[in-house]
């Protein structure tokens, strides 16, 4: 008897336009719950609590909003690759443009509302942010292609 794929029904049907919209709302919406998280540390009394949650209702749907996106953006750049070109060539582009991206974005949001911190922390967070969604970008273009 053939063993099924592990995979479920969404993945394995899904096209993967959808597969990175998706990724990019969750990666927005995870990014704000982190940056809450991490404003919180050494900080915990129950204002800055309420203060943080309050918050969190105003910052997840606008984060998620511009990790969609960085989506639209990776898709434009994989649309942009020749049919010819390998398929690790796609998933680098795909990775790379939402990389660019996230990164470019974050570190906006770092120079308009600097939170208190040195400008090179916010360089520093723009760059770990953008190699964590440029890996997760390549990653699921990659199994997309290979669970297919």
């Amino acid at each position: 008897m053939a063993k099924t794929r592990s995979l479920p029904g969404w993945w394995r049907s899904g096209r993967v336009q959808w597969r990175l919209l998706c990724l990019g709302a969750i990666l927005g919406a995870v990014g704000a719950l982190v940056f809450q998280l991490g404003s919180l540390i050494g900080h915990i009394t129950p204002n800055n609590l309420l203060w943080g949650l309050s918050f969190l209702v105003f910052e997840t749907p606008v984060l998620a909003i511009l990790g969609v996106v960085v989506s639209g953006v990776a898709m434009i750049a994989r649309s942009l690759v020749p049919r010819t070109a390998s398929r690790i060539a796609r998933d680098i582009v795909t990775g790379a443009a939402a990389l660019t991206c996230s990164a470019a974005l974050t570190f906006g949001l770092f120079s308009i509302f600097p939170f208190g911190v040195d400008r090179w922390v916010g360089v520093l967070v723009a760059g770990v942010t953008g190699i964590i969604v440029g890996g997760a970008f390549t990653l699921v273009s990659y199994r997309h292609l290979s669970a297919v």
